[in-house]
């Protein structure tokens, strides 16, 4: 069952209990009224019948079991209309009655003519229901007072007709209402949802849902904007990244298929065999190098790691350390902090991108200049000597795969920074490139004053 259905059920229901609740009370507040009033108009004739009764003279009272037309003349001609009465003696004997109708004597009104408190109670004469008041009377016996309800039940029949009318058509307003309010609130979750089944039946990410309906839902389908809005730049970044890795791949790929035909020629001299087989371990080593990189790039290493509150200075000098023995250049590395330079970074993905910018200065540099790699400030500097960054360049330089017009010739995946540019967004932190004085590069890596764990 939808959420819809559910919630304009949930409403339906709501409504048809209050009406039922509501149409009840009226009912039993009308039954209420119209008894009261046949109680209250009793209790009037009892006291008007009772006291002519008294008035009149004792020969009515010598002929037991006699109805009377009109009794005492014109005295209690009123009552014959509208009541039908008897008089009881204390053994239930009729006395004498007023009216057309024999009333019906039961044990509790004998108990009233005996001395007991009057007695309201419902009866049946001739088939028709009448309401009856029995009380006792002076000198003994009790005055039978009752009234026929009939008009009374079929006010109450009308009534609850006109209750039950008015009840289902309020129930039908309130469902047909709590449908179209349903439709208002869940038209937002139905959008979503029919994005979600087109996401997946077509794979299509360019679909935005409208940021409608109330607070609670157009928050739910904003949020969805911004979680397909991520996964789009997601998608559009990983298509980058294969048609860039298949470009790179493309030219050492074909190098060694050209170079394995060239294999395959019988009159190849020994030394061009040699110089081939070179060149095919350079493209493997390009390729190898290229696949690393790519590796790197693809995890992220953010979920891999914890970030640690690590001393920059002693965390860059473990990195110099490595890349002295491993290029065996003069690489110089000066802190120039008073106190500890205190940041929190992903160690391995730190060292990976700081060994990178050392790479790159030992790379575009010669063997005879001097690396100098500078601590201050919680910022790492990186000075070469080499040929520099145009200035053209400098807002390419990070780019996966970017390599200048004048480095091509160069060893290398153009990853190297590329992956110092991932380790800088992913802590919140700078990388810039700079002229150095006198030629070459500055690489400056800059630390925020509290490094944002992400």
């Amino acid at each position: 069952m939808s959420f819809r259905t559910r919630l304009s059920l949930l409403m339906s229901t709501l409504v048809l209990v209050l009406v039922l609740l509501t149409s009840g009370l009226i009912y039993r507040a009308v039954d209420r009224s119209l008894n009261d009033q046949v109680d209250e108009f009793l209790l009037d004739r009892v006291s008007s019948i009772a006291a002519r009764l008294e008035d009149s003279p004792r020969g009515l009272f010598d002929t037991p079991g006699r109805r009377f037309r009109n009794p005492l003349g014109d005295v209690l001609i009123d009552a014959r209309f509208d009541v039908s009465s008897q008089v009881i003696t204390s053994t239930g004997e009729v006395v004498f009655a007023i009216g057309q109708d024999d009333l019906p004597i039961s044990k509790s009104d004998i108990a009233v003519a005996t001395g007991e408190s009057p007695k309201f109670h419902d009866v049946r004469v001739a088939g028709e229901p009448m309401r009856m008041y029995v009380v006792p009377i002076r000198g003994g016996g009790a005055l039978q007072v009752a009234r026929g309800t009939g008009e009374i039940n079929e006010t109450l029949r009308r009534v609850g007709l006109w209750l039950l009318s008015v009840g289902v058509a309020l129930v039908i307003l309130a469902a047909a209402v709590s449908w179209w309010l349903a439709s208002r609130i869940t038209a937002p979750l139905r959008s979503l949802a029919a994005a979600a089944d087109d996401i997946a039946a077509t794979g299509r990410l360019d679909n935005d849902v409208p940021e409608a309906g109330p607070r609670e839902v157009a928050s739910l389908a904003a949020n969805f904007n911004r979680m397909m809005s991520t996964i789009r730049s997601s998608f559009e970044r990983e298509r980058r990244f294969v048609q860039d890795a298949n470009h790179e791949l493309r030219t050492p790929l074909t190098s060694l298929r050209a170079n394995s035909e060239l294999l395959q020629r019988v009159d190849l001299s020994p030394e061009d065999r040699k110089s081939i087989l070179s060149d095919i371990r350079i493209e493997v080593d390009e390729i190898t190098a290229i696949s690393a990189e790519l590796a790197t790039l693809a995890v992220d290493q953010k979920p891999l790691e914890t970030p640690l509150t690590v001393d920059l200075g002693d965390a860059v000098s473990v990195v110099v350390e490595r890349v002295r023995k491993r290029s065996s250049r003069n690489v110089m590395l000066s802190v120039e902090s008073a106190s500890p330079s205190l940041v929190s970074v992903r160690l391995a993905q730190f060292e990976r991108a700081v060994s990178n910018l050392l790479d790159n200065a030992v790379k575009f540099s010669s063997s005879d200049t001097t690396i100098q790699v500078t601590v201050r400030d919680r910022s790492v500097w990186v000075v070469d000597h080499g040929p520099g960054v145009s200035d053209e360049d400098k807002s390419r330089v990070f780019t996966r795969f970017f390599r200048a017009e004048a480095t091509r010739s160069l060893p290398g995946s153009g990853l190297g920074l590329s992956i110092v540019k991932q380790f800088a967004d992913d802590h919140a932190a700078t990388i810039e490139v700079l002229d150095t004085p006198g030629g070459g590069a500055t690489f400056v890596l800059r630390f925020p004053a509290v490094a944002a764990n992400r």
